[in-house]
């Protein structure tokens, strides 16, 4: 079975995100909010970088019973759903992977769009063990493709691959990693995407099915030589 190799998770700074409420500037709170989006921790396969924030003069509507606490497009102050994703967070750093399932799940609610969500909740069920739940929350992320977050849905796209070799999938997951890559070059190493670490796990891949291509001959013959000697009589035994 070809070696996998590790990743982290993207892990948004809750504590940043309640220091947006005192920055003054729209600006710097544009670029502030990002960042806690899209905080990343190292990783073996992709030491990836946030997205260049976008300055924005227009601002946004507040959601009706949120008052100045709340910006549900997280510019001039944090969204609900971002600050659901920190307390997700929260649970998730104290090995509380239940109660992390059901806060993701909570943001998700709240902002059923953002691939975020999905994403972490899929690292949550990842780190329970339930491959088949953080399979489902991934390919959710995958389709909520947001076109002004690359580097989510490289991270995405590299959860929803290493996802399908975790369960052997081996034909998807080798579909996968190439959409990975795709991505990754079209990003680029400068925007933080790794696309040889795709073209790595798509070789190791095709060199495994090759060899066990090669051992379904050798199982075959083990499987023939065994029925072969089940068919033959019992020897008689000699008379005395």
């Amino acid at each position: 079975m070809p070696a996998r190799p590790r990743r982290r998770r993207i892990l948004p700074n809750h504590g940043g995100a309640r220091k947006l409420r005192a920055v003054a500037s729209a600006t710097a709170i544009a670029s502030v909010a990002l960042g806690v989006i899209l905080t990343l921790a190292p990783s073996d396969a992709a030491g990836q970088k946030p997205d260049a924030p976008k300055a924005t003069s227009a601002k946004p509507k507040a959601a009706p019973d949120a008052g100045d606490r709340y910006d549900p497009e997280n510019v001039t102050a944090i969204s609900q759903f971002m600050e659901m994703v920190g307390k997700g967070n929260e649970k998730y750093n104290a090995k509380d992977y239940p109660a992390a399932i059901d806060t993701f799940k909570r943001a998700i609610t709240l902002n059923a769009r953002h691939p975020l969500g999905s994403y972490l909740l899929g690292e949550a069920y990842l780190a329970s063990g339930n491959l088949g739940e953080a399979e489902a929350a991934f390919k959710a992320a995958e389709e909520q493709n947001d076109p002004k977050l690359p580097l989510v849905r490289s991270h995405v796209l590299f959860a929803v691959a290493d996802c399908y070799e975790r369960e052997k999938k081996w034909e998807l997951a080798r579909t996968a990693w190439q959409a990975y890559t795709e991505h990754a070059a079209k990003l680029g190493t400068d925007g933080g995407a790794h696309p040889q670490s795709g073209a790595a796990r798509i070789k190791a891949i095709d060199d495994w099915l090759k060899l066990d291509k090669q051992y379904e001959i050798v199982r075959q013959r083990i499987a023939a030589e065994k029925a072969d000697a089940g068919a033959k009589p019992a020897p008689t035994p000699p008379k005395k």
